[in-house]
């Protein structure tokens, strides 16, 4: 379970990609454990949305140039697995959309820079009030891989936390992709007062502001500590039953001798809504669950959460996705045809194309269907309609709206959005030959 490569304060990134730090201590995991929990690049990371995974900064970032690694953005693969053990497999590879950076890394990276820094690994991680944090938005669901939510409520010293990671486990190796993870308590800011830290004075109350503390494999080995691989790694809350992620493994100190040991401290960015910087509406703006700080996701705030497949479309919601938009099943989408996790076009350039044949047409936007019988019935307009209501199904009995099931009990429904330039409504068959619908 670990962090990122950094040892030492004065260290370039070369020295800090080739530094020989090991994972002492954890439990390998079962595949049940932790299971949003995945390999990816180089790093761990967690799935924390339908098609978002947040991991570290620092695994995405081009050190030199405060943006995106040019392989982590849109159209490049991010190959993810859940596996637990040696040799990992399989990977998904996943078509990245959209890779974010939490812009505080940003400013503080270009500052840097622009400060002379060689580069922006351990320059921007010490002091350590950056928040290390990225969010990797792919293109395709992955059903298989159970996501997480995020907890914008607050971790308190001495509260239950598991680390995880796929980082290396032993001194001097490389990563073990073996997936572990330890349980641990958090930590009080004064656990950074130790010989060898490099945070000291007010930068120690500072540095906990921005990251949730636990103690390191060196200062007990009932412990265990961060190690290259490790980054990213979601830490949790401790559940047995659910998948909480209060933060993200990042950094660490070492005693004063560094040598072979494993870090004292492990660092894991916070996410909750009392972090120095905004992170949980950060997180929340770009789909992540939220839970306990953040506002429930709703089908009209212009970002993609609760069970969308796109932005505001799809899942429970009215709305259904455009031609382009992502989408689980063909209710997903407007044109309902969804091929690949893709809204496609319809089959032909009618209301009712690949749903039903022989539709009876209107043209009116005032209709009525009267009693519609007991057989199954499809109707379709290119009328400009405003609202409509249906009454009399029951037992069982359906109706849809340009492929969206609608609730018929006398009252007004909703519109979904046009379909090729209309509306097509299919009522099933079934015994309420009284059952009807209007439009105006």
């Amino acid at each position: 379970m670990a962090a990122c490569s950094v040892e030492g304060y004065d260290e370039t990134s070369e020295e800090i990609a080739a530094a020989n730090d090991e994972l002492i201590g954890g439990t390998p995991a079962l595949e049940s454990q932790y299971a949003s929990t995945v390999l990816a690049g180089g790093c761990t990371a967690a799935k924390v949305g339908p098609r978002h995974f947040l991991t570290a900064a620092h695994c995405v970032d081009d050190l030199y140039t405060a943006t995106v690694e040019p392989w982590f953005g849109p159209g490049g693969i991010y190959s993810v697995s859940a596996d637990n053990t040696p040799p990992i497999s399989p990977y998904v590879d996943l078509t990245i959309q959209q890779t974010y950076i939490h812009p505080q890394w940003i400013a503080d990276c270009t500052a840097a820079r622009a400060a002379g820094a060689p580069d922006c690994g351990v320059n921007v991680l010490n002091p350590g009030y950056t928040p290390d944090l990225a969010v990797v938005v792919v293109n395709e669901l992955s059903p298989t891989i159970p996501a997480a939510v995020v907890d914008g409520a607050a971790v308190a010293v001495g509260d239950p936390v598991v680390a995880t990671g796929y980082g290396c486990e032993t001194p001097g190796a490389g990563m073990s992709n073996v997936f572990k993870l330890q349980n641990l308590t958090a930590a009080a800011s004064s656990i950074l007062n130790h010989p060898g830290s490099y945070v000291s004075g007010t930068a120690i109350n500072d540095v906990a502001a921005s990251y949730v503390l636990t103690p390191g494999y060196y200062a007990s080995t009932s412990y265990a500590s961060l190690c290259p691989g490790d980054s990213g790694g979601p830490l949790y809350r401790q559940s047995s039953t659910d998948l909480i992620v209060v933060g993200v493994n990042a950094y660490y100190t070492f005693p004063s001798a560094p040598g072979s040991n494993p870090s004292q401290t492990n660092w894991h960015t916070r996410l909750d809504t009392s972090a120095r910087y905004t992170v949980t509406s950060w997180l929340q703006g770009l789909g992540v669950s939220v839970i306990n700080g953040g506002t429930a996701p709703t089908c009209t705030d212009g970002v993609q959460n609760g069970t969308e497949t796109d932005v505001d479309c799809g899942g429970t919601c009215t709305a259904d996705c455009a031609n382009g938009d992502t989408c689980s099943v063909n209710a997903d989408c407007t044109s309902a045809n969804c091929v690949a996790g893709v809204c496609q076009p319809s089959s032909g350039t009618t209301p009712c194309a690949s749903l039903c044949t022989s539709p009876t047409v209107f043209t009116s936007a005032s209709y009525n269907s009267g009693n519609l019988g007991t057989g199954a019935r499809c109707f379709e307009t290119t009328a400009n309609l405003t609202g409509a209501n249906c009454g009399n199904f029951a037992s069982g009995r359906t109706f849809e709206v340009n492929n969206t099931v609608v609730s018929c009990t006398g009252g007004n429904i909703t519109l979904p959005a046009k379909r090729n330039g209309g509306y097509c409504f299919e009522a099933s068959a079934g015994n309420q030959a009284w059952a009807y619908f209007s439009t105006w």
